[in-house]
């Protein structure tokens, strides 16, 4: 099984892929060929990037995928009700709502399904180490092709 932890740091995790900005950087073509990745995982990555790199880096994702392949991210979502001052700055995203990843993902992407998760609650098991950052606010979303 091929999976891709992506803006993984210096946490590197057995059986994954890992990789950061050096390795590979999300916001330009990703190194993988269509349909063969099983799985990707990231945590706290997506909200860094600017909207066109956002589109682009989860098309790239839908690319690698393979049919039925899953995409699970941690991030910030208006709907949890922490403060979202701190999140509220810069060029970057920085937080989203359920609604609005659907629509990216779902509607213009072409990803089947879409899910909220608890920490740790996913459909690949392979994931449940890498899962990161609940006690920061991180909401869990996974995507199915």
């Amino acid at each position: 099984m091929k999976l891709l932890h992506i803006g993984s740091g210096n946490l590197v995790h057995k059986g994954f892929i890992n990789s950061d900005k050096d390795e590979m950087d999300i916001t330009k073509t990703w190194p993988y060929i269509n349909e063969s990745v099983d799985g990707i995982i990231s945590m706290m990555v997506l909200q860094c990037l600017t909207w066109p790199e956002l589109i682009f880096a989860l098309r790239e994702a839908y690319r690698v995928l393979k049919k039925g392949g899953v995409m699970r991210c941690g991030l910030i979502l208006v709907e949890t009700g922490i403060p979202l001052g701190n999140f509220l700055y810069g060029k970057n995203i920085t937080l989203f709502s359920f609604d609005l990843l659907k629509n990216i993902l779902v509607d213009r992407i072409g990803f089947k399904k879409i899910k909220l998760c608890k920490w740790r609650e996913t459909s690949v098991p392979e994931f449940i180490p890498v899962d990161n950052r609940h006690h920061r606010g991180a909401s869990y979303i996974e995507v199915i092709k």
